[in-house]
């Protein structure tokens, strides 16, 4: 008798012209791992409704910043554009996920989200707040374009391969932690210094990366543990 197959949350990202859309790599990396892909349109009244259908929830990124309000700072022109709406709906859903102890998994934009609601802070941009350049990759976005040092010991050492020296990843990032929020753990680094993972060592399952795991497992397949991991945190959630 096969498993059933735990419920997993993908938040969906919005067009200029209204149409809800999500990029196919994240259902597909969720299926391959065993879960069942549910899609979150981003309707805040609706959160909790939708949490009660979860096993786990990942927060997906999309070509859109986390106001800098929500983090304490004013808004600067080297600021990228806002969705409100898309916004608002994975600060609810996500404190309320991380509040009931539900696997959660951010990825870019959902890891600096996770970082914010946690009391973190961000760079508006890397460029012009550090001088660190060559993390928004030129097409194709999938293809790994810089090293990972993963810190020995953490969730996503064991996720992605213990003993392995350096990963590489793909970079399409303008923003990045700046401090980490209360009880963040980095949890993997670039070359150059720039946070690429976190993860929330206070709760079963909770973790955030910079880069598209969705679509470097094409070219790593060590990449897919992310997705693994969390499958099988949700199973336990389930039963």
């Amino acid at each position: 008798m096969n498993k059933p197959r735990p419920r997993i949350g993908l938040t969906l990202d919005a067009d200029e012209a209204g149409r809800y859309r999500l990029e196919r790599g994240y259902v597909e990396a969720v299926l391959a791992a065993g879960g069942l892909p549910i899609l979150l349109p981003h309707e805040p009244p609706a959160a909790a409704a939708y949490l009660s259908l979860l096993d786990a929830l990942v927060v997906t990124g999309g070509a859109f910043d986390v106001p800098p309000e929500l983090y304490g700072d004013q808004r600067r022109e080297v600021c990228g554009p806002a969705k409100p709406e898309r916004t608002g709906f994975e600060k609810e859903i996500l404190e309320a996920a991380l509040a009931s102890a539900l696997p959660v998994l951010g990825i870019c934009g959902g890891m600096q989200l996770l970082n914010v609601v946690r009391g973190g802070t961000l760079y508006q941009d890397l460029e012009a707040d550090t001088g660190k350049a060559g993390h928004e990759q030129p097409a194709p976005k999938d293809v790994p374009s810089h090293g990972l040092k993963v810190a020995v010991g953490t969730l996503l050492w064991r996720l992605i391969g213990p003993g392995v020296p350096e990963h590489r990843v793909n970079s399409t990032h303008h923003q990045a932690v700046r401090q980490p929020g209360t009880g963040v753990l980095v949890a993997a680094t670039a070359p150059d210094g720039v946070v690429e993972a976190i993860e929330l060592p206070d709760l079963p399952f909770a973790i955030g990366v910079q880069w598209h795991p969705e679509a470097v497992r094409r070219h790593d397949a060590r990449q897919a543990g992310i997705f693994t991991g969390l499958v099988e945190a949700a199973r336990g959630v389930r039963h």
